[in-house]
């Protein structure tokens, strides 16, 4: 059995995409999407095959907490140690049939992969605080995340408030190896955004929230000296073309499988 967990938060726009493109790219695996809804207002679609909606009610609304709550349901289903446990971020999927057959491959030779974005700039975090097993995607057994206890856990007098920081240095303290995947487009149009890794997972990002992330601030050292993270207020246009690109990207990501592979990767 495959296990994936995914919080959708703040909007619905993204639980159809995502349930038709893992249906599409995983029809010969069983599997089950165990999917938390927080702070969705509104109707939801209607359920979709595979997925088991929960409210994740007495959650901290973080989402690092949300992904250990999700882990918490999964293990009451009983999994066997070789089942995968996948989390993924509600605005990525796969976009190739043999996402899983690639993640089973990997995990023979280490326990965890995980989407390492080494493109981001976080000058917050410790130099050795990075690159870190991102949460947008990671995969790993259930033995190896239920024997090791692992979680997203924060810590943010260590600094590590990205959930992903407190996993690599169990992993290192520990000497676990962890598989990176890679930023693989061969065209961008957002240094962070709208990225492939490994050629086997797609990532909107900002899916949930304002198109802005701290590329978009510190990447342009001129202005983030003299604004900090306030770039946004202080030249609006810069958030709003974000927004921008971003529906336009998800429109044409609606209409056509095959958008991703051949606008980003040219294949």
């Amino acid at each position: 059995m495959i296990y994936i967990l995914t919080n959708h938060h703040a909007t619905p726009d993204w639980i159809s995409l995502q349930s038709r493109i893992l249906e599409l790219r995983t029809a010969e695996d069983p599997y089950k999407v165990f999917c938390g809804i927080t702070d969705i207002e509104g109707e939801l679609p209607q359920q979709p095959k595979n997925y088991q909606f929960d409210l994740l009610e007495g959650t901290v609304n973080r989402h690092a907490d949300k992904m250990n709550r999700l882990f918490e349901i999964a293990d009451a289903d009983h999994p066997s140690d070789d089942d995968l446990i996948i989390f993924l971020d509600p605005d990525a999927f796969p976009i190739t049939d043999k996402w899983i057959e690639g993640i089973r491959q990997v995990l023979s030779k280490f326990p965890l992969l995980a989407i390492s974005r080494e493109e981001n700039i976080e000058p917050l975090l410790r130099e050795d605080q990075k690159p870190y097993p991102h949460p947008c995607f990671a995969a790993t057994t259930y033995k190896f995340w239920k024997q090791n206890s692992l979680s997203w856990e924060l810590d943010v007098q260590e600094g590590a408030s990205c959930a992903g920081v407190m996993l690599k240095k169990w992993l290192e303290e520990n000497n676990h190896k962890w598989a990176k995947i890679l930023r693989s487009n061969v065209y961008d149009l957002h240094p962070l955004n709208y990225g492939v890794y490994g050629e086997m997972i797609y990532h909107h990002g900002s899916g949930n929230r304002p198109t802005y992330d701290s590329v978009d601030i510190w990447s342009r050292p001129t202005l983030s000296q003299k604004y900090g993270a306030g770039v946004d207020l202080h030249y609006p246009g810069l958030l709003n073309f974000n927004d921008d690109v971003s529906a336009l990207v998800l429109e044409y990501i609606k209409k056509d499988d095959d958008f991703i592979n051949y606008y980003f990767l040219g294949r």
